[in-house]
């Protein structure tokens, strides 16, 4: 869709006064509306008082059907369309929340997606600030240029990617300090660009990740931008509060910095001038927004690089979707060598069934005889660490008699505790199943089949003794980076945090392929261990990982020799012989039968099972797989459907590469 495309509607009311016997200025606004008919600008007339305030990228508060909305300036046409009178736009923000540019980059997302402009310009900004927008923004930023030399001259480390170039990392751990990020090489990237006077962006996947990105800038010399004293480095972070995150967004818009580190909606940020993007751990599924139209940070910033910045999407594990990008010759792929691996990362063993078997009834304890004794020997040598694969208590029982999966009454599915002596409870619809009973043996008492990290801590603080046990979950509170110095750390996958010089040896109970019939569960599992794996010293070191559980011999593969790009590689090939995604892209249609089939068929696409698509019969709607070349299209369509449903008052959703769902 154009922000250019005819803007005139009849749904405004009332009239603008007259200047001087002529039309006061227009300006073409998007609002803020859930109904898809209504994604297009309206006109409205600038006031007198506004006419040196309202800009291409300003916040503005309109009247429309009765009430005030708010919306985003999107032109400024010298006409309208609509030949009759004009509503005046109410009030405006001090400064713009965006650039031209921006507006651009936001409708090109929302066409992808199949969503509305309004959506992802309210994804792309933080809320606004009055004490920001009353900051002087139009004096020259502070010169910034001997900061970003020096800081250049400081760092070691080899840029990754210059303006124009795309690059697929697949990353080893920094040799000091060792965190979830590579972080040496990402800042040297955004440093030798900014040294350029261009600006450039990191995307993390969370505030771990953000706060060791500011902390490789720090060690280069760099500050952190304030509205008190300036600085070379924006950080947005949901944990700081609306001005700081409002002040640092347009610090970055204008300039002031030209370093950005963020989570997933700094992808979207507005710079002056874009060198470099990059994206941290591009396969994290947090990198993916949870609010409609649902963009994901690799695909924004792989559409930022088509406009000519440069690129890097990296992680220690990376997707499908990435190493697709280089199989097609869009990217390339940066990889480190053999010998490189063996001298970054630990010994990685991964205990087979045989090997726990060969060591009776204690090989198949959660935490094997001979890997607790090898845990023992290491703390001798520094903080040794245990990952449980899920948070909780226990979330899967059986009958302690019989082994019979413990089962809810009401609707079958699996039965957890939440604490020690509580009743249990189903895992998918809560029912307390209170005096429970096997239906096979009439047995009583319950196994503990998944333990949970709270569960595994209770047995943890038993077994070590006078030995320090930090646990970091969601429950007990995530603990932060560098703050634990001995003992065992336990910890959910995303909550292991870095110690300093890396950990002697990690333990992971339980390693499985995540459940569930989406794709991606192994590369998933992967990532989840090698990610984990990063944390501990190298193998020269005597750093060692332990994998328990039972993993897929393509999982045990990449794990043990330290290869996921190779597993990336294997996966992408083996769904493009499938035709699934990212071979083919994703699309869901959901709403009452008769609309989606209308919908479809209005977009060209036909249930046959010798045509380019796949239907798949959703509870509610349809999923196709389509061709690339075909989708955007086909997108475009669906989306003028869901407008004319709007408009007839009936619901049509469409969602655009999200999750696929294989039938069971």
């Amino acid at each position: 869709m154009s922000l250019s495309r005819s803007s005139g509607s009849r749904d405004h009311a009332g009239a603008a006064d007259r200047v001087g016997g002529r039309r006061p200025p227009i300006a073409s606004v998007r609002l803020d509306s859930p109904l898809p008919h209504l994604d297009r600008p309206f006109d409205y007339a600038i006031p007198p008082t506004l006419v040196s305030v309202v800009e291409i990228g300003s916040r503005v508060r309109v009247p429309f059907a009765g009430r005030l909305v708010s919306g985003v300036v999107t032109r400024l046409p010298r006409i309208s369309s609509f030949a009759g009178s004009l509503s005046t736009i109410r009030s405006a923000s001090a400064i713009p929340s965006y650039t031209p540019a921006a507006i651009t980059l936001a409708d090109r997302i929302a066409r992808r997606y199949g969503g509305s402009v309004w959506d992802v310009l309210r994804l792309m900004a933080p809320p606004r600030a009055a004490a920001i927008e009353k900051r002087d923004w139009d004096s020259a930023p502070v010169a910034l240029d001997a900061d970003y030399a020096a800081a250049m001259s400081r760092s070691s480390a080899e840029p990754l990617a210059r303006e124009g170039e795309r690059v697929v990392w697949e990353a080893l751990p920094d040799d000091d300090p060792r965190t979830s990020v590579a972080a040496a090489r990402l800042i040297a990237t955004a440093v030798v660009t900014a040294a350029t006077g261009a600006s450039s962006i990191v995307v993390a996947p969370d505030a771990r990740a953000v706060a060791a990105l500011l902390a490789e800038c720090r060690r280069l010399g760099l500050s952190r931008w304030t509205a008190r004293s300036g600085g070379a480095v924006a950080v947005l972070d949901h944990d700081d509060g609306p001005a700081v995150r409002f002040g640092s967004y347009v610090a970055a818009m204008r300039g002031h910095a030209r370093i950005v580190i963020g989570t997933r909606p700094v992808a979207m940020q507005p710079v002056p001038h874009l060198g470099v993007i990059a994206v941290w751990d591009e396969a994290n599924g947090a990198l993916e927004d949870l609010h409609a139209p649902y963009p994901h940070a690799r695909t924004v910033a792989s559409m930022r690089a088509e406009e000519g910045a440069g690129l890097v999407l990296g992680g220690y594990a990376p997707s499908a979707d990435a190493i697709a990008l280089v199989e097609h010759g869009w990217a390339r792929l940066e990889a480190p060598s053999r010998d490189a691996v063996r001298a970054a990362v630990p010994a990685v063993d991964v205990m087979t069934a045989e090997r726990r078997d060969a060591e009776g009834g204690a090989g198949w304890h959660w935490m094997p005889g001979s890997v607790w004794r090898a845990v023992r020997a290491a703390l001798a040598e520094g903080p040794v660490a245990i990952v449980v694969p899920r948070a909780g208590y226990v979330s899967a029982t059986a009958c302690a008699r019989c082994e019979q999966w413990a089962e809810c009454r009401e609707c079958s599915s699996l039965l957890g505790l939440a604490s020690p002596g509580a009743d249990p409870v189903c895992l998918d619809q809560g029912h307390v199943q209170t005096d429970w009973h096997c239906p096979e043996c009439q047995g009583s008492q319950l196994k503990h089949v998944r333990q949970g990290a709270d569960r595994i801590a209770e047995q943890l603080r038993r077994m070590l003794g006078d030995v320090p046990l930090t646990v970091s979950t969601s429950s007990a509170g995530i603990v932060d980076d560098h703050t634990v110095t001995e003992g065992v750390v336990l910890a959910t996958p995303a909550a292991l945090p870095a110690v300093a010089g890396g950990y002697r040896h990690l333990v992971v109970t339980d390693a499985g392929v995540p459940a569930g019939t989406g794709l991606g569960g192994e590369l998933k599992a992967i990532r989840w261990w090698l990610g984990a794996a990063a944390l501990v010293r190298g193998r020269p070191e005597g750093g060692a990982v332990t994998i328990v559980g039972e993993v897929p011999p393509a999982v045990r593969r990449a794990l043990s020799t330290w290869s996921p790009g190779d597993a990336a590689r294997d996966e992408y090939q083996e769904r493009s012989a499938l035709g699934l995604p990212p071979h083919r892209r994703y699309v869901t249609v959901h709403g009452d039968r008769d609309g989606v089939r209308e919908a479809l068929a209005h977009a060209g696409v036909a249930d046959e099972p010798s045509g380019s698509t796949t239907w798949i019969e959703l509870q509610d709607g349809v999923g196709i797989l389509l061709p690339r070349s075909q989708t955007q299209a086909i997108v475009d369509a669906l989306r003028d459907a869901q407008r004319e449903a709007s408009k007839a008052k009936r619901e049509l959703r469409i969602r655009v590469d999200g999750p696929l769902e294989l039938p069971r």
